[in-house]
């Protein structure tokens, strides 16, 4: 993400699990708020060109519309583990989006080098920080509903869950006794 050109940048999970289709989805609601944003930040520029790149807004594929029908589906320890990261992200990083660990992303080049220069995770929780750090700095957030399929082989274990606890802790602690410093640039 630091290294890209483009006004837009997508990151998706290697599984091909969400459908490059939805990739028109995401882009057409960032460039709706970017052009609201762009007309709040200055009234006077409300209908000239802008370049979508310079606004700050990020868009989260989501699969949370197919939750109702994954619990009737999944195995009863699958729901109470699933909803038990629900909680600890919600105290973690607070509430907006649903579905933070879907890994169809997309953002506008300056939210992500906003977002970038500060994500401290580089594993599991990654996606947490990035919407708590949204909150932090005021970058609107979108979750959209993307299509997305179980691709086989690709779970998380449960031998990841203590890794994830552990990941949100530390960011929790970091961010709240001020060891990692956020740059506003």
């Amino acid at each position: 993400m630091m290294h890209s050109r483009g006004e837009l940048l997508l990151m998706l999970d290697a599984d091909g699990a969400t459908k490059i289709t939805d990739l028109e989805k995401l882009e057409n609601q960032i460039h709706a708020v970017a052009r609201e944003e762009n007309s709040i930040r200055d009234p006077a520029l409300k209908n000239v060109a802008f370049k979508i790149g310079d606004v700050q807004v990020s868009a989260f594929g989501s699969r949370a519309h197919l939750e109702e029908k994954a619990l009737a589906t999944r195995k009863w320890y699958r729901n109470f583990l699933m909803k038990g990261f629900h909680l600890v992200v919600l105290l973690a990083a607070g509430s907006g989006i649903r579905d933070t660990q879907c890994g169809f992303k997309m953002f506008t080049r300056a939210a992500a080098r906003r977002l970038f220069t500060n994500v401290h995770l580089k594993r599991w929780c990654f996606d947490v920080e990035l919407v708590f750090l949204c909150k932090r700095f005021n970058i609107p957030m979108l979750e959209i509903s993307v299509n997305w399929s179980e691709i086989p082989g690709s779970k998380v274990s449960l031998l990841s869950i203590p890794n994830m606890l552990w990941e949100l802790a530390l960011m929790s602690a970091g961010y709240r006794t001020g060891m990692w410093k956020i740059h506003q640039a």
